[in-house]
């Protein structure tokens, strides 16, 4: 059982259903996310019994580009060596210098890796400043036993694995080649999480000239800090609609997510899901790093 209802909760939230502790629930695991860099930050602080899940050494490291997806092997591995069953209930949070970042990106690959109860905390500085409890201390190899599938061995290899909400390099060309033909193609939209001066190439003087700037065909700036407050939580729900509306993003037409990594578009996800906004995604895990390095000029604005 689920006591969450909502992707995003808050740290009250947390700290009640981690105090309750009820037999009839699924373990709670607060799940810390960042890089190799962010564990002595998570070091210094964590929510209790946290785990910290380093996103670095979860990727696809033969990859040219930054932060491309791994196999469902190797996320199936680190799972089960983070004592992580597939009925637990994660709550993911960024490291408290961080605040909000990550977090999105690592919910957003446990559901695409088939782990159905995915939460984010929104976030962890309101937390702490909160008063809610904090612990320190080295990191803990794995969650406390008592899981199925620690039990039975390991975290299963996804057979789920969610394949449509990625769409690869060549395929958003040929969405994009189609739409500008006007055959008959699906409609879609891209949404760029990009700051505004790296989509419209507009970085002025001194910008360094071998980093290819612009944007693709079509795409819609609404930039990643345009979705957090001044304390790195979302925006309510009616703010964030108003931020989509305001940018042209369309209610009922499918989008692609693209930023510079494939990080903070995953955030566009999130906020779109707590805006309560029918819009079916799909992140473009290249994103910027890979198109521009291999898109043709005709697939840049700038």
């Amino acid at each position: 059982m689920n006591p969450f209802t909502s992707l995003l909760i808050s740290p009250a939230e947390l700290h009640h259903h981690l105090s309750k502790a009820l037999p009839t629930l699924s373990r709670i695991i607060p799940v810390a996310a960042g890089n190799g860099a962010a564990l002595a930050s998570f070091e210094t602080r964590h929510v209790p019994n946290s785990i910290f899940f380093n996103l670095d050494a979860v990727k696809d490291t033969t990859s040219y580009y930054p932060m491309m997806l791994p196999s469902a092997t190797q996320f199936a591995t680190y799972m089960t060596e983070r004592g992580i069953c597939k009925d637990d209930i994660l709550v993911i949070y960024d490291t408290f210098e961080t605040g909000l970042r990550l977090s999105p990106r690592l919910a957003w690959t446990c559901r695409h890796f088939g782990h159905r109860d995915v939460h984010i905390l929104d976030n962890f500085p309101q937390y702490v400043s909160e008063g809610f409890p904090v612990a320190s201390g080295a990191l803990a190899t794995s969650a406390a036993a008592g899981g199925s599938e620690v039990e039975a061995g390991g975290y299963p290899e996804s057979q789920e694995i969610n394949a449509g909400n990625v769409v690869s390099f060549e395929e958003l060309k040929q969405m994009i080649k189609a739409q500008r033909d006007g055959n008959g193609a699906q409609e879609f939209q891209i949404l760029d999480a990009r700051p505004k001066d790296l989509f419209t190439g507009n970085t002025g003087a001194g910008a360094d000239a071998s980093v290819r700037l612009g944007h693709m065909p079509s795409a819609i700036n609404v930039p990643f800090a345009s979705v957090l407050g001044s304390d790195k939580t979302f925006l309510s729900a009616e703010e964030l609609r108003d931020v989509f509306t305001r940018a042209g993003v369309r209610e009922g037409v499918p989008a692609v997510l693209t930023c510079n990594t494939g990080v903070t578009a995953t955030a566009l996800d999130s906020a779109l899901r707590a805006a309560g906004l029918r819009v079916d995604t799909k992140l473009y895990d290249g994103s910027w790093s890979e198109w521009a390095d291999r898109a043709e000029d005709d697939m840049v604005v700038s």
